[in-house]
């Protein structure tokens, strides 16, 4: 099965427990499958201690950030702008890393929980997502700056020259980019209730996992970036690493052994 179905496919999608995380009291892990060839690692926090721990290990892979807000805005003209949600939740992808940022309940996001994120505002690092400017004027009002942004809907206007992709969700900028039809589940609205929640139910974490590493998609086909490698794939060069570790140390000793035996 090909990386991203083309044409007409339909993708499925799946959330699980990450068996091999344990649960804490500021962190639950999630694996997201979406086919066989993208299967996403999600980490839900808020702890700027875990914060830094996910990014020591995902900006490792890649240095383009995929950003996404929930709950989203309502497209109707009619819901006046004092009416729309605020932000609540952020989720962040790097390679096939999502980070899931949730401000405690009765809290509006502020800055304590992105001290650790502020390492991402500079070069070498861009962010890419949906609706940039009113993620921009969010953190903003609370003296947070970002730099380096690009607006996945201009990006695909640009690159296709259909000016309608600027203003369009995320299902057709997709299809028009990449080819891909999203499952419809991901344009699905939940009651504002559920994203004010202390706690994500996964089927929310899925989808806002799966839109941003969908939007950080888009912009990396725009831009012609190498394939993302599998998780899986990281994690063997990693191991393979390890391997060869162990293997000098032990020729170094044995070479060393040798050595004292003939002095």
């Amino acid at each position: 099965m090909s990386l991203l179905h083309r044409a007409n496919a339909m993708m499925p999608y799946k959330i699980e427990r990450d068996t091999q995380v344990p649960v804490t009291d500021d962190q639950r892990c999630f694996v997201v499958t979406m086919d066989d060839g993208n299967i996403l690692r999600v980490t839900v926090t808020t702890s700027s201690f875990r914060i830094g721990d996910w990014l020591d290990i995902a900006t490792s892979t890649s240095s383009l950030v995929g950003i996404h807000a929930e709950p989203r805005l309502f497209k109707s003209k009619l819901v006046h702008t004092s009416l729309q949600p605020k932000i609540n939740v952020l989720f962040f992808a790097i390679g096939r890393r999502v980070l899931v940022v949730q401000q405690p309940r009765g809290n509006d996001l502020n800055g304590t929980m992105f001290i650790d994120l502020m390492r991402l505002r500079f070069y070498p690092y861009n962010f890419v997502g949906m609706n940039m400017e009113r993620i921009h004027r969010c953190l903003n009002e609370q003296q947070i700056y970002m730099e380096n942004t690009s607006d996945v809907g201009e990006l695909a206007a640009g690159h296709t020259g259909r000016e309608e992709l600027r203003t369009a969700g995320l299902k057709k900028i997709t299809k028009a980019v990449m080819g891909i039809d999203l499952d419809p589940v991901l344009s699905r609205r939940f009651w504002l209730e559920r994203w004010l929640s202390d706690g994500l139910s996964p089927e929310l974490v899925m989808q806002g996992s799966i839109r941003v590493f969908m939007a950080l998609m888009v912009a990396r086909t725009i831009r012609n970036y190498p394939p993302l490698p599998l998780l899986d794939q990281q994690q063997a060069d990693s191991s393979c690493d390890l391997v060869l570790v162990l293997v000098l140390v032990l020729v170094l000793g044995l070479l060393w052994v040798l050595g004292s035996s003939h002095a």
